[in-house]
């Protein structure tokens, strides 16, 4: 069984939900699955940086798409700070971790002769706080697997997230790994994974993952397109998995 940080994700958001989308492969409501206009740009965008840095002329795409040049005019003008080595687009670690395989996807590794920096281009119109980024699945999952499956120590990577719509100058976020996060995330990692196989073995006998608290029907249900299959107005009393990344909650931030 694959595990992304999208599964990390929405493992910690909600089980129930996870239990829907990847286990019973229940579709969404069909307004759920279009992808807006937005979207749509942003894996444009994506797919024109990763043209670019492959050394592929990429003006067929800008004269065919106008509505990215402002965003790659950005990246040329105001560039993240990108160390000197080998780079790699769209590149993909996986790790085995017992019945499960944790995989990534990422948009840009440089590999250094003693560093290795990865890249993540972000185009929603505000970024997030970098404490919420430090603690989110991607920032941990990503530095996690390139530590564990290469020659790198921990604190020779670091992750930098760039915002094509950021202004000049705080247009991005760089996090520098090291052995005492890289061993907080294997910790949440082990928790998650060991629930996780727990709650299988119980699927597997016909019960249900476990909904989101009561007090977190709000914030996570009302919102959710699975909201009404759950029938939350008698809550579950179950505790969610929020407490597996509790363990990353003090980790300083680098800017």
């Amino acid at each position: 069984m694959q595990l992304s940080q999208a599964h990390l994700r929405t493992l910690q958001t909600c089980p129930r939900q996870y239990q829907y989308r990847y286990l019973d492969s229940l579709m969404l409501p069909e307004a759920t699955l279009t992808e807006t206009p937005s979207q749509k740009q942003g894996r444009n965008f994506h797919r024109l940086m990763q043209q670019h840095l492959q050394g592929l002329d990429v003006h067929p795409i800008l004269e065919a798409q106008p509505e990215l040049k402002p965003w790659f005019e950005a990246f040329q003008t105001t560039p993240p700070p990108m160390i000197q080595g080998q780079g790699k687009a769209e590149h993909h670690r996986s790790l085995g971790w017992g019945e499960f395989t944790l995989v990534g996807v990422y948009d840009y590794v440089i590999f250094g002769q003693e560093q290795a920096q990865i890249l993540d281009w972000k185009t929603y119109a505000a970024a997030p706080a970098p404490k919420n980024l430090s603690h989110d699945w991607q920032t941990c999952l990503y530095c996690y697997l390139l530590a564990a499956t290469s020659a790198y120590s921990p604190k020779q990577i670091s992750m930098t997230y760039w915002f094509a719509q950021g202004e000049k100058g705080a247009n991005f976020y760089t996090f520098s790994y090291s052995d005492t996060t890289h061993q907080a995330v294997h910790q949440a990692l082990e928790q998650c994974l060991n629930q996780l196989s727990q709650w299988l073995q119980a699927y597997g006998q016909g019960q249900d993952l476990p909904q989101v608290p009561a007090a977190q029907i709000p914030k996570y249900c009302h919102p959710c397109a699975f909201a009404e299959r759950c029938r939350r107005s008698q809550p579950s009393g179950v505790s969610s998995i929020d407490p597996f990344l509790a363990v990353l909650k003090d980790l300083s931030v680098p800017r």
